[in-house]
């Protein structure tokens, strides 16, 4: 057994019935970032923020108001409170000293402040390279919509996918820009500004937040004190352009990435793309020339990891199916 498949078996072999995604931080599986990784390599230098309510559905009790914007800025403290609190609905768009770029891998992280694995609030991603125009990182909620969750129940972030908010203070979640190339008005290794929204965790159609399904995402509703909603702690970037220059790498991009269909794959190498299921099963392999376009209906699993093997390196990302 190859090194890929056997750290996909080691990655997923947490997975139970019903847990889609990723393991909390620090267990095994775990997509998590720590604040002191080695990975980082810069972090947000400009921050503007604008405050949501303490509740949505009852504007009379004002906004929040916990923390204040240069929190959010420099290193990740991960101690729960250096944090600014944006309520329900509040955003917090961040710039950066460089650009941030896409490489092969997660190109930034968000850092919040959940004190505990099973306790998380959630905020939606949206990146900009030029201020006016942003775009959105596809999320995903598997969370039961059956009863309310608020702030004496806890979640499973393993239903969770591409919301800020899902690990515990001190571990950032990963965005890999990869899975917004092709958008018009958006040129994914120039990144100037990063937008947190809240999400608004009610399972009231009238005031909750959706995820790109369509289904609401269920976190803890109502939190009317003063830092309810999320909590930001910083950005941290992992691929940055040095002053003036864009390096080149290699291009490996998958698209759309969620799918429920067809993908795309585009590399500047020529090699072997190969397919397996979360347990390290082959499932497909096919020469490539630059692109490729595949099905994942025919594969018949929910996430599947794509492997470009070329004459000198191996890459690999994982590509979320949709129902």
């Amino acid at each position: 057994m190859n090194k890929v498949c056997v750290f996909i078996l080691l990655l997923f072999n947490f997975i139970l019935f019903g847990q889609t995604f990723d393991a909390p931080a620090g267990q095994i599986g775990s997509l998590a970032i720590y604040k002191d990784s080695s990975v980082i390599v810069n972090w947000a230098t400009g921050i503007q923020v604008s405050r949501g309510y303490l509740n949505v559905a009852n504007p009379s009790l004002g906004f929040v108001g916990f923390g204040l914007e240069q929190d959010a800025l420099g290193i990740a403290e991960g101690d729960g409170t250096s944090v600014v609190s944006l309520g329900d609905g509040g955003e917090a768009v961040l710039t950066f000293s460089n650009a941030i770029i896409n490489l092969v891998g997660p190109d930034f992280a968000v850092f919040e402040n959940g004190f505990a694995d099973d306790y998380m609030e959630f905020a939606h991603v949206e990146v900009s390279s030029d201020g006016v125009n942003y775009f959105r990182f596809p999320s995903i909620s598997e969370i039961p919509l059956t009863i309310q969750t608020d702030n004496f129940t806890f979640i499973d972030c393993r239903y969770v996918y591409n919301l800020a908010g899902k690990y515990r203070q001190g571990y950032g979640v990963p965005f890999d820009l990869e899975e917004l190339t092709g958008i018009p008005n958006l040129d994914v290794n120039a990144i100037t500004h990063v937008k947190l929204i809240d999400v608004i965790g009610s399972i009231d159609t009238q005031f909750g937040t959706m995820d790109d399904s369509g289904d609401l995402i269920n976190d803890p509703y109502p939190t009317e004190f003063d830092s309810g909603g999320f909590d930001l702690d910083a950005v941290g970037v992992i691929n940055e352009a040095p002053a003036g220059v864009i390096e080149s790498a290699l291009r490996f991009s998958i698209s759309p990435n969620p799918s429920a269909g067809i993908i795309q794959i585009h590399s500047n190498e020529q090699g072997v793309i190969r397919f397996y299921n979360v347990i390290g099963e082959l499932l497909d392999e096919q020469e490539t020339t630059g692109f490729l376009e595949t099905d994942l209906r025919s594969l018949g699993e929910k996430i599947i990891f794509v492997q470009l093997t070329t004459k000198n390196n191996s890459y690999s990302q994982r590509v979320i199916g949709l129902d």
